[in-house]
């Protein structure tokens, strides 16, 4: 298999974010040349989930028939949409969050919708999305609502190694995108009143050693993609405030599973949960390999 094989995933469920991210993933497809496959998950409902209703075989074929018939739906809107890519779908049995992360081990990117099916609504980003997010061995592309059609991709920089890595993503979705990158870095920020006499001086120093760190992380990356146009942003605010205001206009932000200050298990850091939840277009979410 060559890479231009490995697929890019669409998690639907019938939902409406779901037919949002899959008609993003068909339109990534078209535009990286690349197999689309539409994945369903089905969980067996037990027992408990029933409130003691024993499931009978007539509820569970209907229950598969019904998820057979959303891929189904999907798999023609997705060959509407892109009828140049080739499409299959399938239902694969198990819990959403293990299917889905289970694929992403095969996937060059994985579409999912922020929340599904049976969503508490004001609960923004779904424990689906959340799990798989934190989890996945691809990048994952987190869809809430429309896909901006024009604007730049915003990613967040910030010095660790899964920067580099969404530096990268967001260089080359810019370069398919035909658009710009916005490259987002944030430092503490201090009052004069901490510096005493310095303040002046040291704030310079601040900012100048935050524009030479994202300045860094871009080297050697941008010369792959000439064509792409980097603006870098770096603000004395938090993280995800500064992201989102660059956000407004962008079709799509990248960000790093964690960044610096993460504690080993908690893979899903502030900066992207708070992105995630609140994020005017796409989000993608790179995680880094144990091994970088």
């Amino acid at each position: 298999m060559s890479a231009l094989d490995v697929p890019i995933v669409a998690a639907v469920d019938g939902s409406e974010t779901s037919l949002g991210a899959l008609r993003w993933a068909a339109a990534a497809a078209n535009r990286e040349k690349r197999p689309l496959n539409i994945v369903q998950a089905l969980e067996k409902p037990t027992a408990e989930i029933a409130r003691g209703v024993v499931f009978k075989q007539g509820v569970v074929d209907a229950l598969r028939a019904d998820a057979e018939k959303v891929v189904q739906d999907a798999t023609t809107l997705a060959e509407e949409l892109a009828p140049d890519v080739i499409t299959t779908g399938r239902v694969v049995d198990g819990k959403p969050a293990l299917v889905l992360r289970e694929v992403s081990g095969h996937a060059h990117l994985l579409a999912m919708g922020s929340r599904g099916l049976g969503g508490v609504r004001g609960l923004l980003l779904g424990s689906v999305s959340t799990n798989v997010t934190a989890h996945a061995d691809c990048p994952v592309v987190v869809i809430s609502g429309d896909s901006p059609a024009t604007g730049p991709v915003v990613v967040g920089v910030d010095g660790s190694p899964v920067s580099k890595a969404a530096i990268v993503h967001a260089l080359e979705q810019a370069s398919l995108l035909n658009t710009s990158v916005v490259a987002v870095h944030s430092y503490p920020g201090f009052t004069s009143q901490m510096f005493y006499g310095q303040a002046e001086q040291l704030l310079r120093q601040l900012h100048e050693e935050a524009t030479e760190l994202v300045g860094e992380q871009l080297a050697g990356h941008r010369e792959d993609h000439p064509d792409v146009e980097v603006e870098t942003v770096v603000a004395a605010e938090p993280a995800a405030q500064r992201i989102l205001e660059a956000a407004g206009d962008a079709q799509l932000v990248v960000l790093g599973s964690r960044g610096r200050g993460g504690f080993r298990g908690l893979l899903l850091g502030s900066t992207s949960r708070a992105v995630l939840h609140v994020a005017p277009c796409p989000v993608m979410i790179v995680r880094s390999h144990p091994e970088t």
